[in-house]
């Protein structure tokens, strides 16, 4: 009887050495792109009333990826496979192809939790449509960014 009791007590202590993580289920790494313009040298933010925004991949149909009636920006994944990721913007009627150069790396969470790509942005390139330049704010890019972060502004 003493043994069952020592062996039950013992089964509690153990399992309560056992630490169970919680993995957040986002551990993609997403761009954060606002809207930006430039009047008598002052920058402000700006919204556009139409975008529709399309990834684009080598050897796969284009998908849509945004779709807004009015907003003052995007947030979109970067391609890990490659070292550009390309994008479609229609803003309005205007078309612009978006290409954003950048070098990926893998980190580990933890070993429950797995890996996430952080990429680090290089610069822009861009067909001179609707986009007439661009600053690049924060060049990492990673799946721990906080709400209000951004990595990108694009003037209109």
């Amino acid at each position: 009887m003493k043994l069952r009791i020592l062996l039950f007590i013992f089964a509690i202590l153990l399992s309560g050495c056992v630490d169970v993580e919680i993995c957040d289920d986002n551990s993609d790494s997403e761009l954060v792109a606002k809207f930006k313009t430039v009047k008598e040298g002052l920058t402000s933010d700006s919204t556009v009333t139409a975008l529709s925004l399309y990834g684009i991949r080598e050897g796969k149909s284009d998908s849509l990826l945004y779709n807004s009636l009015s907003t003052s920006g995007f947030v979109v994944p970067l391609n890990p496979h490659l070292p550009y990721s390309s994008f479609v913007l229609k803003i309005d009627e205007q078309i612009d192809t978006l290409t954003i150069y950048h070098h990926q790396e893998l980190y580990l969470i933890s070993y429950t939790c797995g890996f996430a790509n952080m990429f680090t942005l290089e610069h822009l390139e861009y067909d001179m449509g609707t986009i007439v330049k661009d600053s690049i704010l924060n060049e990492m890019v990673d799946a721990e960014y906080e709400s209000d972060e951004n990595h990108i502004w694009l003037y209109l």
